[in-house]
């Protein structure tokens, strides 16, 4: 199973959007058996997925209280079905949040390896496993990154978007010396500034950057108000397309 985070620090960027396309399209398009993972505490990906549950168990369940240390719980008995045949996932809610701050309070050494080491139960039963991250360096993004393979970092046209860039790529380093940390340009518009900033990420900027940008279209906006993965609300737009395009891509490389 290879483990793929997205995540940016910057909100607005399509952060949830390119995580769910892009477990949609390998699991629903191209046949692959994938796991989801809601690492946000708003669980706008376990919405997408119909899976969320304000007071249901999931993610904080598989860090705090697996069998690994000394918990109650298998990885297994967290895993939902959602609608979709290729698809389950492990759900999240605001109790994200005092998992963080109960991990902060633990001393071992093996906090950080805690999801990894979980995933192990399921790593011959899935071909991918996508994270949704939420925006903060908190102790739940920490043990994704541990256990991710690839982070994807969505960048949009901006200076303080290449800076989070920057930001995510140093701490990464730290955290996890064997992960490939690779952008997206998102809400990529056909304009002078919006292409010159493309030429200069893709061939100036020193970073990996996937071919294919993710265009802006205000489908992509109407599907999360639909609550739905972008390609099944929309199969045809344009930004579907493009996600295509980059789940090819991905596939190659990983």
């Amino acid at each position: 199973m290879k483990t793929i985070a997205v995540m940016s620090p910057k909100g607005g960027i399509g952060k949830t959007t390119t995580s769910d396309s892009i477990a949609y399209i390998l699991g629903e398009e191209q046949g692959k058996k994938v796991l989801v993972i809601e690492g946000d505490q708003q669980g706008d990906t376990s919405e997408t997925f119909g899976c969320y549950e304000p007071e249901g168990i999931g993610m904080s369940e598989l860090i705090e209280n697996h069998v690994n240390v000394g918990g109650r719980f298998k990885t297994t008995d967290l895993i939902r079905a959602t609608e979709f045949s290729h698809i389950d996932i492990i759900p999240a809610n605001g109790y994200l949040m005092q998992t963080d701050m109960n991990l902060l309070m633990k001393s071992e050494d093996e906090q950080i390896h805690r999801l990894r080491n979980a995933l192990q139960e399921v790593n011959e039963v899935y071909d991918y496993c996508i994270c949704d991250c939420g925006r903060l360096f908190d102790m739940v993004v920490i043990n994704i990154l541990v256990a991710a393979d690839v982070v994807i970092v969505p960048v949009k046209v901006g200076g303080y978007e290449v800076k989070a860039l920057q930001s995510i790529s140093e701490q990464i380093g730290d955290i996890n010396p064997d992960i490939k940390v690779k952008a997206i340009l998102t809400m990529r518009q056909k304009n002078k500034t919006s292409l010159e900033f493309e030429d200069w990420l893709k061939d100036a900027s020193g970073y990996d950057v996937f071919v294919t940008p993710v265009r802006r279209s205000v489908i992509a906006e109407r599907a999360t108000i639909a609550m739905q993965p972008l390609p099944k609300f929309s199969p045809r737009c344009i930004t579907s397309q493009d996600y295509r395009n980059i789940v090819h891509e991905l596939m190659r490389e990983v």
